[in-house]
């Protein structure tokens, strides 16, 4: 019964994982030109929302492949 409970809260838990991820990834993708030298030319509050933002990206990525890797070990 539990298994049961944990699959079916899964497939929205994924599928939200994903919309951010790709939201998210958008937005990097989109903003990948001011990286780098021109960068330096940002100000800090552009600069920390990119730190911030990747941070939240990988940490994302991360989550969603941890729980793929419980429900393939199940």
């Amino acid at each position: 019964m539990l298994m049961k409970t944990k699959s079916t809260l899964q497939a929205p838990a994924e599928a939200t994982l994903e919309g951010e991820i790709a939201a998210l990834g958008a937005w990097l993708t989109a903003r990948g030109s001011t990286c780098g030298a021109k960068m330096r030319t940002r100000t800090k509050a552009s600069r920390d929302r990119l730190y911030w933002r990747y941070g939240y990206f990988v940490g994302l990525k991360r989550a969603l492949a941890m729980l793929d890797a419980g429900a393939q070990a199940a």
